[in-house]
């Protein structure tokens, strides 16, 4: 089977893991290709909230160009980039989009892939991608990955349509367990506790609210709140009055969210307790679509949301209504055990381990009429160092009073 895989590559973390999981399916006899792009035009991204340029060439800095695996990356075009840099817009996106365009098409149409490997998909210059390819394969299969959930590092999950509230998975209702898988999962409940110190499962009183990245996809495409505010300023006027809600800012979080605690006297920012201790000692916990509400199953708390995700038809989590108040008495009916067990289950069985690094293999790709990206040791040498310069002068001008100056320009990795 031909693959190919089409990431940006603007988060040299993932770079390894696209590199291990081609590097696998090479190893199961497939044929593999990578189609990448040096740099990646955005308005917005995580914390940045300001426009901004990922320049990609940590492609070298992956050591991808030493795997031996044949890839494509898009050249920088730098009159379109000078251009987004000095007045960025959705106009502006749309003619870099077209650049990039040219280059996948002519990929696509030579590689005539089977099946097509996103990381993600939900991302805007992915869906332009995946617009392309369906438009020169209407018949085009796609495999999307996404971080696995127990835990997230290390393992990951593909699903044919897509992740989280775009995944076949949001639209399954888990079959019941049969007594041995119950009898497995709840041993698998209890060692994954234990791997946490085993926090003392009791209820403490409070409110457990995992804070979420307003940029990510989960917020933007999937939620009915845009900020985190905003679903404090929900929660605070439909829950008992009486509770204190504690809130735990995101990990990649540059903010400590301490401007929380001044909405209420009821809101205590908490970012040092341990996360699986505040669940463990939690009333309920509430959220958006946050990875940390299918953890919260594990330690059998009534769990909420607000928003869509991967969890919609599995009645695990109760879907809270917008325009109704969450009762002060929460009983079985919001996460009955059995449900919440058979969804663990179930999201267990579909998660798989990120492959270890592989050794180079025999490649049976002609490269003939598929152009390919070849990087010389020198400009290897080269770019690695200019990587390294760049984050240095952008760690170093974090430090310094005008730090905003820099994420407006340009941030690369």
């Amino acid at each position: 089977m031909r693959i190919l895989i089409y990431e940006a590559m603007p988060d040299i973390v993932r770079a390894d893991v696209i590199i291990r999981i081609a590097r696998d399916y090479e190893a199961q006899g497939h044929t593999v290709f990578l189609l990448l792009d040096e740099n990646v035009h955005l308005l917005k991204r995580n914390e940045i909230v300001q426009p901004h340029i990922v320049n990609c060439l940590n492609v070298i800095r992956s050591k991808l160009p030493k795997t031996g695996i044949p890839f494509f990356a898009t050249p920088i075009n730098r009159p379109l980039s000078k251009k987004f840099l000095e007045s960025p817009s959705d106009k502006i996106l749309e003619e870099i989009a077209a650049y990039k365009s040219n280059f996948h098409e002519k990929a696509l149409k030579n590689f005539q892939p089977d099946t097509i490997i996103i990381w993600n998909g939900l991302m805007d210059y992915q869906r332009n991608f995946i617009g392309l390819a369906k438009n020169v394969n209407p018949r085009q299969k796609f495999s999307f990955l996404e971080s696995g959930w127990f835990p997230q590092k290390n393992t990951y999950y593909s699903d044919p349509e897509g992740v989280n509230a775009a995944s076949s998975l949001s639209r399954v209702s888990p079959p019941p367990l049969t007594p041995e898988q119950t009898a497995k999962i709840k041993k698998w409940k209890e060692q994954y506790r234990d791997s946490y110190g085993a926090p003392k499962i009791c209820d403490k009183g409070y409110y457990f609210i995992p804070l979420q990245l307003e940029t990510d996809t989960n917020i933007t495409l999937f939620s009915p709140f845009k900020s985190m505010e905003e679903l404090l300023l929900w929660v605070l006027e439909n829950t008992d009055s009486e509770r204190t809600i504690i809130v735990r800012p995101h990990p990649l979080s540059d903010c400590d969210h301490k401007e929380f605690s001044k909405l209420s006297d009821r809101i205590q920012v908490d970012g040092k307790t341990p996360l699986q201790s505040l669940l463990a000692e939690s009333h309920a916990v509430i959220g958006i679509n946050s990875t940390v509400l299918l953890e919260s199953l594990i330690f059998e708390k009534p769990t909420i949301a607000l928003g869509q995700g991967v969890f919609q038809h599995s009645k695990a989590i109760y879907l809270q209504p917008q325009d109704t108040p969450i009762p002060r008495k929460l009983d079985s009916t919001f996460s009955p055990i059995e449900k919440q067990e058979a969804f663990l289950y179930y999201l267990k069985e579909r998660q798989r381990p990120i492959p270890t690094a592989g050794v180079s293999i025999n490649r049976t790709l002609q490269t003939t009429g598929i152009e390919t990206t070849k990087y010389s040791e020198l400009e290897q040498v080269v770019s690695s160092v200019k990587i390294r310069a760049r984050q240095y002068l952008n760690l170093l001008s974090s430090c310094l009073p005008w730090r905003g100056v820099t994420t407006s320009l340009s941030k690369r990795e």
